[in-house]
């Protein structure tokens, strides 16, 4: 009789601790295989573009180093074919319709049970998606309605490094300048770049230039034009 393939996973999470005990949990279950834990938003892009597509993805919603919204928008705009369950300490309910919008496939609180979380994976995995009774009152409700965006951080939120980059973007410096200067690689720069604008909301480099502005993080007058 052949075994049936096992679903496999990819774990995003910086707490190395969590993420290392969900593993090893998950690992047990006959069913599943974590194939890479990334610790950072960006260690976790990066093996997703070397190492195989797992099937499903748990990720945390706040990282040291930026949003988990960064890496849900990066699936979509690459088509990357993988189911994402959104494990946060920011859960409630009313956010469900934010979640899905940005592509997740399930959207629960931190902490949730390890043996809850298990029937879940299994239905994400098989069907697509994961609703509770409480998430499915919360859809009907936002069908006609945009649903609440995430109040995901500020200015306290941004890491050392992000803060540095967001200095050498509003000096007009190029993401190949700025991976020169820091010893860096461009795509750790431009993914840096995306979750500056990310977490604060701007649209571009002008917007950057006013975010930093007003939170004190630049001087106008040192702005190179």
């Amino acid at each position: 009789m052949t075994t049936p393939p096992k679903t496999t996973l990819a774990i995003l999470e910086d707490d190395k601790l969590v993420a290392n005990l969900l593993r090893d949990f998950l690992n047990a279950e006959e069913e599943f295989q974590v194939i890479f834990i990334g610790y950072s938003l960006v260690e976790f892009i990066e093996k997703l573009k070397t190492e195989p597509t797992p099937d499903v993805i748990l990720m945390d919603l706040k990282l040291k180093d930026g949003s988990g919204e960064v890496l849900l928008n990066h699936c979509t705009k690459n088509e990357i074919d993988t189911k994402k369950i959104i494990i946060s300490s920011h859960y409630q309910p009313i956010y469900i319709g934010y979640m899905f919008k940005l592509g997740a496939n399930a959207f629960l609180p931190k902490e949730i049970e390890k043996d809850q979380l298990i029937p879940i994976i299994k239905n994400v995995a098989k069907n697509g998606h994961h609703f509770n009774e409480d998430q499915l009152e919360v859809l009907r409700s936002q069908m006609q309605a945009a649903p609440p965006k995430v109040p995901l951080g500020n200015v306290n939120d941004l890491s050392g490094r992000e803060v540095e980059v967001l200095k050498l973007l509003c000096n007009q410096l190029t993401a190949k300048e700025i991976a020169e200067k820091l010893f860096l690689s461009q795509k750790t720069i431009e993914t840096h770049k995306s979750n500056l604008l990310q977490k604060t909301g701007a649209k571009n480099i002008a917007g950057l230039i006013i975010f930093a502005a007003k939170n004190n993080l630049i001087n106008v007058d040192d702005i190179a034009i």
